[in-house]
């Protein structure tokens, strides 16, 4: 007979479906109920979101909570980090900061498989690791919209701490001093130079291999050992608003995390290009996507640009938070401090740390000393201390709990109700019920026949007595639907959880509803069909084998779907660390970096007019200017090259200097460089040099000049010679 009853009523239900054009003016969806529902482009950034809570999903099939990599991102990535900075510490035991010893201590390194390699594998790797969790971690809050309003201020520390992090690794292969090396000490040169911080353009130290200043290799090695403590203090902004932050993972996952190095070390341990030779280009390289990535563009643009591109994403990417945001006046909830007991629950429950306890300065005294203060600086908006509040102290203006009450009678009501065996679901606008359509007045839902719906910016705005209630005025039962992995609002669905099992304040009083009347699932978004399926058969009366989306999985399966996402991730961490970098076919190339003064050019003025008599000295002339210094550069009489260079200082009596490249073919030239002083109109040549060159393809020539050492010419495989 029940089993009839109910299909009676499926069908009464059904039956008395009603026209959705009568009230279209009140229809909404229940992801509108989120306070960042109106971001621009939220509609793309939910259909990526979705391809996230898929991949979560099928993980957490078979990977408990524990130990699911994707929704421990973060954690996973700090872990990472540690492994790194000790690991780094241990290969000081082995590698010698030296520029002339840095390359040779390195790789024989690789005769120590077991300490040395594994130590400089598990460094390496753990950093790859920590770039491919961080920007995983990026992605899923960007797609998830978690990055706006309030919680401004961790997407742009998390910016600048992967900013942080990239440039520690870019400088830690810098330190090996191999191909890689000497690319990237290039590449930052280019970006240096544009900056007017030094005297002499930082590219001139990178042109001969005797020509590295040791003291600048110090300097690098010092920076990478020094720049993670930047990191530490960007990452604990990244996480200054959150209550009960995950620093790491708990030690059995640490365990496996480590393990999962130690292999990944052991049977791909980290390579090492040539030793590093500044007279050539390498053909190819591999490259370590996750840091080395910027060598596609710095081996193709000039250092303007370069800054150009960096700047203007940095700025783009940090601005995201007020691009996307409507100009929506927000509803913030606020304390109503004559309600207010001082009981200390939502202070306790807010995910953000944004409710304070303050003197009381309204009220009765007698209730307590202080009263809960809320920052709107720091609050979200999720509304979860509206379910923490037994005094229902907090008005929550997006959603009010006494309108909610009011509704909840209204729909109940007898003569409001258009069929026996009513149900009431609170469904959060981020959960499997999202794409939920609603009339915001009736409650009735166009998916959820003999449902009324009510959606809610978070589960944990839910007050036990709001469920008691809906039971109460005559609803058979109440169904509730929270977020499962990575929830939008943190712990608003697990403190629901624990207070629906009597474990958290506000409890549900257990004794007053039966168990079977009240069903709490967490589902994510693409498990649409499936809450669907779930909800009529709570309507149904049949048992629900979700269970709170919790199974009992064998062993060997987990053991089996651990190993397989290990190997994935391993895969994906390994290929961008190994993988080629394409370089552009680089010409063969004269570079002369020159440092000369110009001739002086005299004041026509004494310099002691207006000086007493027996303090002026006839013999002095006053030095004005130097001239400007002129380079010619010719291969066989033909000019290649010839342009002014104008001497440094304000008052330009300084020194002039500069570096020219000038593109060659392969093979022979007979190649002449003059120095000359350019005086009223006038080239005075000064000091010339010849040299027969024999270039092959890619190779580089560099001639130093100044006036103490003259012609140094540097080929590849050719010792200098001074002229």
């Amino acid at each position: 007979m029940a089993e009839e009853s109910g299909n009676h009523n499926d069908l009464e239900a059904k039956e008395s479906y009603w026209n959705w054009k009568e009230f279209k003016t009140n229809v909404v969806k229940a992801s509108d109920a989120g306070p960042d529902a109106s971001m621009r482009g939220r509609r793309l950034l939910d259909g990526a979101d979705r391809w996230f809570r898929k991949l979560d999903g099928i993980t957490h099939r078979f990977i408990p909570e524990g130990y699911h990599p994707f929704i421990q991102a973060g954690a996973i990535a700090n872990f990472m980090f540690a492994v790194a900075v000790l690991t780094g510490f241990a290969l000081l035991l082995w590698y010698s900061p030296s520029v002339h010893y840095a390359y040779d201590s390195v790789a024989s390194m690789a005769d120590k498989p077991y300490t040395a390699e594994l130590m400089r594998s598990l460094h390496r790797y753990s950093s790859d690791a920590f770039m491919l969790f961080v920007i995983f971690h990026a992605f899923k809050v960007f797609f998830g919209a978690r990055f706006t309003g309030s919680r401004w201020l961790a997407w742009i520390t998390g910016i600048i701490g992967l900013i942080i992090i990239w440039f520690d690794g870019w400088l830690g292969y810098w330190l090996v001093w191999d191909e890689r090396g000497a690319m990237i000490a290039t590449a930052t040169a280019k970006m240096v130079d544009v900056l007017p911080f030094f005297a002499e353009p930082l590219k001139a130290s990178f042109l001969t291999d005797d020509s590295f200043n040791s003291v600048l290799f110090l300097i690098v090695f010092f920076l990478h050992m020094l720049i993670p403590i930047g990191f530490c203090i960007a990452a604990w902004l990244h996480v200054s608003r959150l209550n009960k932050p995950m620093f790491f993972t708990n030690f059995r996952f640490s365990m496996i995390l480590l393990a999962s190095l130690i292999a990944v070390s052991l049977l791909f341990p980290a390579d090492i290009e040539g030793r590093a030779d500044l007279m050539s280009a390498p053909e190819n390289v591999s490259g370590d996507y996750f840091f080395l990535l910027p060598l596609i563009l710095t081996e193709r643009l000039q250092g303007g640009t370069l800054w150009l591109l960096f700047l203007g994403g940095f700025l783009f990417l940090s601005a995201m938070p007020w691009l996307m945001k409507r100009r929506k006046k927000e509803g913030k909830p606020v304390v109503n401090e004559i309600k207010c007991t001082g009981c200390l629950q939502c202070f306790y429950d807010c995910p953000y740390n944004a409710i304070s306890m303050v003197p009381r300065q309204e009220g009765n005294p007698k209730k307590s000393e202080f009263v809960a203060e809320i920052d709107h600086s720091i609050c979200v908006s999720c509304g979860i201390c509206v379910g923490s509040c037994d005094p229902v102290a907090i008005d929550y203006p997006n959603l009010s709990p006494w309108e909610i009450r009011r509704k909840l009678d209204r729909w109940l009501d007898e003569e409001n109700r258009s069929f026996e065996g009513q149900y009431v679901a609170f469904v959060c606008g981020n959960s499997a019920g999202s794409s939920l359509t609603i009339d915001s007045e009736t409650g009735h839902c166009r998916e959820m026949p003999g449902y009324l719906v009510s959606t809610l910016p978070c589960a944990g705005w839910i007050h036990p007595v709001l469920i008691e209630r809906a039971l109460k005025k005559g609803a058979e039962g109440v169904l509730v639907m929270g977020c499962e992995s990575d929830p939008d609002f943190r712990l608003g669905a697990d403190w629901l959880g624990d207070r629906m099992e009597g474990e958290r304040h506000p409890e549900f009083r257990k004794d007053r509803y039966q168990k079977d009347q009240i069903l709490f699932l967490k589902m994510d978004k693409p498990e649409f069909n499936k809450f669907l399926n779930e909800a009529q058969q709570f309507r149904s009366q049949k048992k629900s084998d979700n269970e709170n989306g919790k199974k009992n999985r064998p062993v060997w399966k987990t053991a089996l779907a651990g190993v397989l996402i290990t190997a994935i991730l391993a895969a994906v961490m390994i290929w961008p660390s190994s993988a080629g970098i394409p370089l552009p076919e680089r010409d063969s190339e004269l570079v002369i970096s020159f440092r000369t003064e110009g001739a002086p050019v005299y004041a026509e003025e004494s310099p002691d007019e207006g000086v007493p008599r027996h303090m002026q000295r006839d013999d002095v002339q006053q030095v004005e200017r130097r001239s400007d210094v002129v380079v010619r550069i010719s291969s066989a009489g033909e000019v290649l090259f010839e342009d002014t260079f104008k001497p440094k200082g304000i008052f330009r009596r300084g020194y002039s200097s500069g570096i020219i490249t000038i593109p060659l073919d392969p093979g022979s030239h007979q190649i002449e460089v003059q120095f000359g002083d350019f005086i009223d109109d006038e080239i005075e040549w000064k000091r010339s040099g010849k040299r027969e060159l024999h270039l092959e393809t890619g190779e580089r020539v560099v001639l130093l000049y100044n006036e103490q050492q003259g012609f140094r010419w540097y080929e590849r495989n050719r010792a200098s010679k001074e002229e």
